[in-house]
């Protein structure tokens, strides 16, 4: 069995206060050819758990210390600024696509890209020591995109013999706990199993890529 585990704290450098942000009219993107219409945010994710992640993210790497905001109502103006803002860096055209193109996707076709490529660019981040915000995609079909979710990778286990791995992850929907993501990778011709301990089945995941920014 091989462990490793990034620095990323839940306690220490997760956000205290539950992702519970609800914002279906604000924004909206126009995507490429296939997808013609306005895509409204409200309806690819709900709340702001990317942009949670990434501003963790740069708590994290900057050494500044973590606003101690227990409830949403709570914060100020300028930090959910920045969890806009970071929302919308984690949500570019290229990234929405993808997430409506995996949810069409079949669960085999899913579990291909699983093995040897997502769950290995996990491995990869953080043996490096750097934790991975990844895109949870839990619909199928053209609707319900506002199930899918997004959390940060922070550690994993890997027992290569039984080909299961588990993802120790910051879950903005669960603050101060530390969720874990259990997959089975051995027979991704049938289709993987991946659990969320608080949340249930996953269809897939993928990394979306990060750029540090400095938070407020």
């Amino acid at each position: 069995m091989e462990t490793v585990k990034t620095d990323f704290n839940n306690q220490q450098h997760g956000f205290l206060f539950k992702n519970s942000f609800d914002f279906p009219t604000l924004l909206h993107y126009y995507l490429p050819m296939n997808f013609p219409l306005p895509v409204a945010m409200g309806d690819v994710t709900y709340g702001l758990c990317g942009g949670m992640c990434c501003a963790a993210l740069d708590y994290f790497y900057t050494g500044k210390q973590l606003p101690s905001y227990t409830e949403v109502e709570d914060i100020n103006l300028q930090l959910f600024l920045c969890l806009w803002n970071r929302q919308l860096d984690t949500l570019k055209p290229a990234t929405i696509r993808k997430i409506f193109e995996w949810m069409l996707r079949d669960d085999k076709s899913l579990a291909r890209s699983m093995k040897p490529w997502e769950s290995q660019k996990v491995r990869e981040g953080i043996d490096q020591g750097d934790p991975v915000i990844l895109a949870l995609i839990r619909s199928k079909g053209i609707t319900g995109a506002t199930n899918n979710h997004q959390v940060l990778a922070t550690g994993y286990d890997y027992d290569l013999g039984l080909q299961h791995m588990t993802i120790y992850i910051y879950d903005p929907n669960w603050p101060d706990e530390e969720p874990e993501l259990a997959i089975d990778l051995s027979t991704p011709g049938q289709g993987i199993n991946i659990e969320h301990s608080k949340d249930g089945s996953q269809r897939g995941f993928f990394k979306i890529d990060y750029k540090q920014e400095t938070p407020p």
